[in-house]
């Protein structure tokens, strides 16, 4: 039954965040009319029957995709919309932690191409022939949520070693310097099929022998480290994690005071159990978050188009390291939010705290892939993306 309560208000959450139209639809054709018929041929001189007045469209609007309350996203409550976008920043950097599942370097990988990918206008155009096959890559890179496919197949970049080199020698002249070697580090990953053929288990290494072939003490088996990043990754979840707590509404709960039982309005008892259990998932040891099962929740095409409200929906099975189902479905555009922050009235003398004090819906995006580097910026940040 809690489940159920949970779900319910996380949705209602997750709604909240729906980005009105642009401009209005047509007025849709009733459902309740009939399907078209022939018409039906007459004797001539016989009057056709008199036909009811057909109804007016305009007076039948479709269903509108709203929040419970039947509030567009303007009209909700401050702590409302914070709430919105506080969950939505912790989604984007659970899917960034989420990366390092796929291979260790594969953040060093596409922050490697993004870079020479935005260097295009220092590129020589004769050197610019490789920026095709980057754009590509990284789009299957992003796509896939890692190196590696649904099937657990690594991806190789299309063309050849060659063009990469030169069109990072030829950004280097006037552009990024540094390059040209830090691909050549990543050569094998992006080019070899036999270079990590297979995505990291992240497995318990194997117990070593107490003994070893002439007697002498075998070496403990080294098992595997944690990818360079990944605490400070998840360090930045849990943070905003934690920052939606602030946000969470008071509901009328009953409580005992003094034997009695009294009614106060406290934060919601299931968002505050359901972030609760995040911040506890995220607190684990790093490698065990790695070998946990539930991190495969950490998708944001797993989480739909309101992925915050999605990522709340799912703490019970996160927490309870229950692994995801079926396909992971496809990228979305996803609200756009626009914070305001300002100065605490809680300020101590000079020292200044800056807090958000406002959030508006921004201008819906192009495409998924259009809003994909402010996505991937917010979700390695701890700041408030103020424009």
């Amino acid at each position: 039954m809690q489940r159920h309560w949970v779900m319910a208000i996380i949705v209602a959450s997750g709604l909240l965040a729906q980005t009105p139209p642009p401009a209005p639809p047509p007025d849709p054709v009733p459902a309740t009319l009939p399907e078209a018929k022939p018409a039906e041929v007459k004797p001539e001189g016989q009057a056709p029957p008199a036909q009811p007045p057909a109804p007016v469209a305009q007076e039948v609007k479709a269903p509108v995709a709203q929040a419970p309350e039947g509030k567009p996203f303007d009209q909700l409550r401050p702590s409302q919309r914070k709430l919105a976008y506080t969950l939505q920043r912790a989604a984007l950097s659970a899917h960034e932690l989420g990366y390092y599942r796929s291979h260790p370097k594969v953040l060093e990988v596409r922050e490697a191409l993004d870079t020479l990918v935005k260097a295009k206008a220092e590129i020589p155009e004769k050197a610019q022939t490789a920026l095709p096959m980057v754009e590509a890559y990284l789009m299957k890179l992003r796509a896939h949520h890692g190196l590696y496919d649904a099937d657990g197949k690594k991806l190789l970049m299309e063309g050849s070693w060659k063009s990469l080199q030169a069109a990072a020698r030829g950004a280097a002249k006037t552009g990024p310097k540094g390059l040209e070697a830090r691909l050549a580090k990543l050569k094998g990953l992006l080019f070899d099929a036999k270079v990590d053929a297979v995505a990291p288990s992240w497995a318990e290494p194997e117990v070593a022998a107490t003994k070893g072939a002439k007697g002498k003490k075998a070496k403990a088996a080294k098992g595997p480290k944690s990818p360079d990043g990944f605490s400070e990754q998840k360090a930045i979840t849990a943070l905003w994690v934690k920052r939606a707590k602030d946000w969470i509404e008071n509901t009328p709960q009953e409580v005992e005071v003094k034997g009695e039982k009294k009614t106060r309005r406290l934060p919601d008892a299931a968002q505050t159990k359901a972030l609760n259990e995040l911040i506890a998932w995220l607190g684990k040891d790093d490698l065990d978050l790695l070998r946990d099962p539930a991190f495969g929740w950490l998708d944001l095409r797993r989480l739909g188009a309101n992925p915050g409200a999605g990522l709340l929906a799912r703490a019970a099975d996160v927490s309870a390291s229950r692994a995801p189902e079926g396909a992971v479905g496809e990228w979305v555009p996803l609200p756009t939010y626009e914070p305001m922050v300002g100065d605490s009235k809680f300020s101590k003398g000079e020292e200044k705290r800056t807090v958000l004090t406002e959030v508006k819906l921004g201008a819906p995006a192009e495409s998924p892939v259009a809003q994909l580097p402010l996505l991937e910026r917010q979700g390695r940040s701890r700041e408030i993306d103020v424009k």
